[in-house]
């Protein structure tokens, strides 16, 4: 059998067909099982492409004696125009954020249909389900996914009792997510007629690759006669499945998601223009069309699983649905637009009926119950609608500081799950498909023994008793408290935009000190986050929001601008109680080592420069100071010598742990004494699916990818990194940056030939099958826990606000007080107005009753009175309504104001 490429059509589908050869790709991974050792628990692997695994157990080699099985890539595509037309054709060409997110979510039901559909068997003796079958011209077709977890499956004869003790094999678990994956995409195409012509246009091409395991054949021709005898049955069904209702419904419910999800706050790359005056969840000033929330959760949504490695949603009962609560803070209506088209697929709410739904893993795929094949059954459905909004009723997480609090086992953590996961779209009766976060919402917590490099963490951690610099940490073991302030900084490195965190799993001294440790311990060198999540929030630079599930430490109630109170599983707003606890027991008047009153220390540096802000030179070599994070970039040094031709390896079994090791085949090492240089451990990485490797693997593609960016862009930070990658993923797919790797291929292209020449698409077909799509945030913890890589600091960049003139900046302030001086005067005429009107209010019962009053004893209580309304906020005029009284004394009316409602707030 030859290496070459076949090419044949099956109606509107085209195939092409690539055998691997024995000796078309001589690999290394039998040298990377040997350096990598038993220690870390990888299987070791022999090289040639996909060939058999041979290994030894319990010092018995056992030969295989029966012809030797070989394998190849099948690619099917099929243009969407021979499935679709008119209005659905024009949803899926649309080159909108709804499109992309219409042809992402069509792909991802096409690979779920394929993974009922297949494996499929074909032998010499005709159709097959007997898997094992080993006859001569016998032939298997199965997913990708599908061939990596049955490759994994060392099946070798040890003794009599292993044969009468058969363990099943580990089968693939399908993620109630919807991602971006190799495996099966749309992609874009150029028109074959166009091309001839000299013209340029593109159809989007519904693309599958297939994993083909085969024994020998005579001749080429009957290996492509019995592929098309298995083939044409399995696509008739799968193009069937395509334009079914229940396929428009689960893309119906992804767009729905990402709709709403849109709606939750604006663009971030308008944070520094956004002033914030208080750490206040109420902003009238910005426009209607948001709703200046971290996240939304929609009532009825079912967040707790059925365990806690499960995926699969709780029954109701004993889950309780989601309710919002009673509270005007908390709870909206939102109209969500997703257009005429997609709106007749789900109901007023956003749901999908269950009945209605195909996406439970346990269900039976039976043709027999799909619609026939009719690509205008879809177009010409009487379920027609004229509206294109759905109105769901829900529970928002507000912009700032949102506290998650009640007792043991009465859904924070999984509330908090369920906000954490909210970042992803779901499948339709997942039970969380109407629960959206804002896509940069990161999870914090604690990592010990994470690898960190060159980090500013002075923000919260200075003084140290070694004397190190935390203006640029670095250490190969961290501890809790310094991890999770490295985390928090490199959070904000690569632009989140909210903070997910959990009591549980972080550090207790990174959290909170209670006045008690204060007066204990004068010089600790820890300030903790309850200190900071303010000042973050109101920093222009930043903004950031912070979610924070608390059930032991009550100093963050002194902080919360929301509070959401679970008790039961049902949410309550606790923001008036919580107040009200705070007001109790407040330590507001202690000052912090005399920078700020506690709990609210600013984030941005003052004039004067304090002690544990970094002090960097900018461009223009001036000194500034600055508790953000810094430019980092990886070191060039050692990209080029340690980094320079690296490959990437699952460890683990592909649970949690990648190694970057040399793609070289005379060398297995860094050419250091460190053996953990290039291993990557994101166990610890909550928002990283962890039932699927596939995610993992890639993230190691984009990290291939951002080192060879690096090297050609030598000015670029991590940050600038991360948005080159979200255009290119954007642009191309992670399908475009396998193509970008390959040998001697400079354009993105989807073709067979083009991902052959890639030696990182042979080991992501050997690893893992397939890969998900991740986000930027996951590849840039994966890029900064890579132990042995070591990153330079950059010169800070130029801020629009640095930039202004010394002119300009006399001219604001002479602007602002003479605005200051004008509200003052109004104040004032204001304050006679009212004096006016409150002495004639107060002398009318007092003539009534025959008394007397003093003038100017009501004046004086009077501008008490006004003062005490223009410092108080909202909910201190309300309980001061109640507290100010006209009493009698010394045959006089007096209005008496206790002193406690003057300094309030």
């Amino acid at each position: 059998m030859t290496s070459a490429i076949k090419s044949f059509s099956i109606k509107a589908w085209n195939i092409e067909f690539h055998a691997f050869s024995t000796q078309e790709r001589e690999h290394h991974h039998s040298q990377v099982g040997a350096s990598v050792g038993d220690s870390r628990g990888d299987v070791k692997l022999s090289s040639a492409g996909f060939a058999n695994t041979c290994t030894s157990v319990r010092e018995t080699v056992v030969h295989h004696h029966h012809q030797q099985q070989q394998q190849g890539i099948l690619l099917v595509s099929v243009p969407l125009s021979s499935i679709f037309q008119g209005e659905p054709l024009q949803c899926f060409d649309a080159s909108d954020e709804m499109g992309r997110g219409v042809r992402v979510a069509l792909a991802d039901y096409a690979a779920r249909c394929l993974g009922r559909l297949l494996p499929l068997t074909f032998n010499s003796g005709g159709r097959s389900d007997d898997q094992d079958s080993n006859s001569c011209g016998s032939l298997q077709i199965k997913t990708m996914g599908q061939a990596r977890h049955s490759n994994n499956t060392i099946n070798i004869k040890t003794s009599r009792r292993s044969q009468r003790r058969k363990m099943p094999g580990k089968k693939q678990v399908e993620i109630p997510y919807v991602l971006e994956r190799t495996d099966c995409l749309v992609a874009q195409v150029k028109k074959e007629d166009d091309e001839a012509a000299g013209k340029s246009s593109n159809e989007s091409v519904l693309q599958c690759y297939l994993h083909v395991d085969f024994s020998s054949y005579p001749l080429e021709s009957m290996m492509e006669q019995n592929l098309s005898q298995v083939l044409e049955p399995m696509l008739s069904q799968l193009m069937s499945s395509l334009t079914t209702t229940k396929c428009f419904q689960y893309i119906a419910t992804v767009v729905l998601q990402r709709q709403l999800r849109a709606m939750l706050q604006p663009p971030r790359n308008n944070v520094n223009n956004t002033s914030c005056a208080t750490t206040t969840a109420d902003d009238s000033t910005t426009e209607d069309k948001y709703l200046n929330a971290v996240a939304f959760i929609a009532d009825n949504s079912i967040l707790p699983r059925k365990s806690g490695r499960s995926n699969e949603p709780m029954s109701s009962p004993p889950a309780v649905p989601f309710a919002s609560p009673h509270s005007d803070m908390l709870t909206r209506v939102v109209e969500v637009e997703i257009g005429c088209y997609w709106r007749r697929y789900l109901n007023e709410d956003g749901s999908v009926n269950k009945d209605d739904s195909t996406v439970d893993c346990n269900d039976d795929f039976n043709s027999q119950s799909m619609q026939s094949f009719d690509k205008n059954n879809i177009s010409n459905t009487d379920n027609k609608s004229t509206t294109s909004t759905v109105t769901i009723r829900g529970m928002i997480i507000p912009l700032g500081v949102t506290l998650i609090v009640g007792g043991g086992y009465h859904g924070k953590s999984t509330l908090l799950t369920a906000l954490s996961m909210g970042i992803y779209d779901k499948i339709p009766n997942d039970g969380r498909e109407r629960c959206v976060t804002h896509a940069d919402a990161l999870s914090i917590r604690a990592e010990d023994g994470r690898y960190v490099n060159n980090v500013n963490v002075s923000a919260f951690i200075s003084n140290l008793p070694t004397g190190g610099d935390t203006r640029r940490f670095s250490t190969r073991d961290a501890s809790g408290s310094t991890s999770q302030a490295a985390n928090v900084v490199e959070g904000l490195e690569c632009g989140g935009s909210a903070f997910l965190v959990d009591e549980d799993v972080s550090a207790a001294n990174f959290m909170a000190r209670d006045g008690r440790m204060r007066a204990m311990i004068m010089d600790e060198p820890i300030t903790p986050l309850l200190y900071r999540v303010n000042g973050l929030y109101l920093s222009k630079e930043h903004n950031i929001s912070t979610v924070v599930v608390v059930g032991g430490v009550g100093e963050w109630l002194d902080v919360a601008d929301a509070v959401v109170l679970m008790k039961d599983y049902v949410a309550y707003d606790g923001l008036e109680k919580a107040r009200s606890v705070s007001y109790q027991f407040s330590y507001n008047h202690v000052q912090y080592a005399g920078r700020g009153v506690v709990h609210r220390l600013p984030w941005e540096v003052k004039e004067e420069k304090r002690p544990n802000a970094t002090i960097d030179e900018n461009e223009d070599g001036k000194e500034t100071a600055t508790l953000s994070p810094l430019r980092r970039k990886p070191d060039a040094d050692c990209m080029m010598k340690k980094f320079r031709n690296v490959a990437v390896h699952l460890l683990d079994s592909g649970a949690s742990r990648l190694w970057f090791y040399p793609d070289d085949d005379n060398s297995n090492s860094f050419g250091c004494n460190d053996d953990d240089d290039g291993i990557v451990d994101m166990s610890k990485c909550s928002q990283l699916l962890g039932n699927a490797c596939e995610q993992l693997y890639g993230c190691g593609i984009c990290i291939l990818w951002l080192m060879r960016e690096s090297t050609n862009h030598p000015d670029d930070d991590i940050n600038d990194l991360m948005k080159r990658l979200e255009v290119a993923l954007d642009g191309s797919g992670m399908i475009g940056l396998l193509a970008s790797l390959s040998k001697g291929a400079v354009a993105y292209s989807s073709k067979l030939s083009n991902m052959l020449l890639s030696n990182v698409a042979h080991d992501l077909w050997e690893d893992s099958g397939f890969a998900y799509r991740p986000r930027v945030h996951e590849v840039a913890m994966t890029l900064t826990r890579m132990r042995g890589l070591t990153f330079d600091i950059l010169p800070q960049k130029h801020k629009e606000a640095d930039v202004v003139s010394e002119e300009d900046e006399q001219k604001t302030k002479m602007d602002a007080l003479a605005k200051m001086w004008n509200n003052r005067r109004k104040s004032r005429i204001n304050q006679q107005h009212i004096g006016v009107l409150v002495d004639a209010l107060i002398a009318l019962p007092a003539r009534l009753f025959g008394l007397s009053y003093q003038r100017s004893s009501r004046l004086q209580h009077l501008r008490y009175w006004v003062t005490a309304f223009e410092k108080a906020g909202e909910d201190g005029r309300a309980r001061m309504a109640g507290r100010v009284m006209f009493v009698e004394k010394d045959s006089m009316l007096r209005m008496v104001i206790p002193e406690q409602c003057l300094t309030d707030q």
